[in-house]
């Protein structure tokens, strides 16, 4: 597990960019997204790859005014290793690893980071039936994962299955669980592949936090306002987060062993949890002043749950 001191980052939305449109790269920083992706994969054409990396690394050779991520090829392609090398900028923040298939490509991804002394994490991608079996392995196979996520185009070929239903909704389910046991926060939803129909990114934005995700990946500024608005905590979920801590402290005051808000509900350890994870994400996004969120560390990094995942 990482002990890294790195403040939490806290990333509801993620926009992916083509990386051979310098014009859109340009614009992305001045979207709402809390993050951008730049990519090298899905979205760019095979005739367009080394174009696409050498304007991404053109991008990324200064600090970015958001936090970004590069989307590089699988290592699989052979054309991830020099994707690495090209864009490990002082911009990076961390690549986003498309199609992993093995731990031992994910500590190659962090032995080229290491070998070119850059600080990037690593986001897994899970893309394939038999990826999704090693989801933890996977998650824990090197420091600088601090996330895992689906591409769910191709995952959802390989299982020959629809977009919405209980085969995908187990795979999401799977990459979360497999997230949280190895100390990584909770993953970010992947794309809605359909820009214009807004209602439709709102239902299942609904569903994917209520599944346990904690933000979605974009690929139209337009979709960013609804994802942002899902995926901020309420006025009412932080005023109960900080009722909770109050009854909780309130009671240790009294050397009480039971908690009690005002609204007569009892606090246990599962609620001081829940009531930490919205707390934490508050303050992140400076919802709030100041909120006690504990002393239990929180998870390495929550930057950027996705183009096509």
């Amino acid at each position: 597990m990482s002990t890294d001191e790195t403040p939490r980052q806290v990333f509801r939305s993620c926009l992916y960019v083509p990386g051979h449109h310098p014009d859109r790269i340009a614009r992305a920083y001045d979207t709402e997204t809390d993050a951008v992706i730049l990519d090298l994969e899905d979205a760019v054409p095979p005739p367009e790859k080394a174009r696409a990396r050498e304007i991404v690394a053109e991008a990324v050779t200064t600090p970015a005014a958001k936090p970004t991520y590069v989307r590089v090829n699988p290592v699989s392609s052979g054309l991830c290793e020099d994707d690495i090398r090209a864009v490990a900028g002082a911009g990076l923040a961390g690549l986003r690893v498309a199609k992993v298939s093995s731990s031992e490509e994910v500590r190659l991804v962090a032995g080229v980071l290491d070998e070119l002394g850059h600080p990037g994490r690593i986001h897994v991608l899970i893309e394939s039936a038999e990826a999704l079996e090693h989801a933890y392995e996977l998650a824990t196979a090197s420091e600088r994962v601090t996330m895992v996520g689906l591409g769910e185009s191709d995952l959802r070929a390989d299982l020959n299955t629809t977009n919405e239903g209980p085969t995908m909704d187990s795979a999401r389910a799977r990459v979360i669980v497999a997230a949280r046991a190895a100390g990584l926060p909770n993953p970010i939803q992947s794309v809605y592949a359909e820009p214009r129909d807004l209602r439709g990114l709102l239902v299942t934005s609904r569903h994917g936090r209520r599944l346990g995700f904690l933000g979605r990946m974009a690929i139209h500024p337009a979709q960013i306002p609804i994802i942002h608005d899902v995926y901020t905590p309420t006025t009412n979920e932080i005023d109960d987060a900080l009722e909770v801590f109050a009854a909780a402290d309130l009671a240790a005051t009294e050397s009480r062993s039971i908690a009690i808000t005002a609204q007569g509900k009892m606090v246990g350890p599962p609620a001081l949890a829940r009531a930490r994870q919205v707390l934490e994400l508050a303050t992140a996004l400076d919802l709030i002043a100041e909120a006690r969120t504990g002393t239990t560390p929180s998870p390495r990094d929550t930057g950027s749950n996705g183009g096509s995942s």
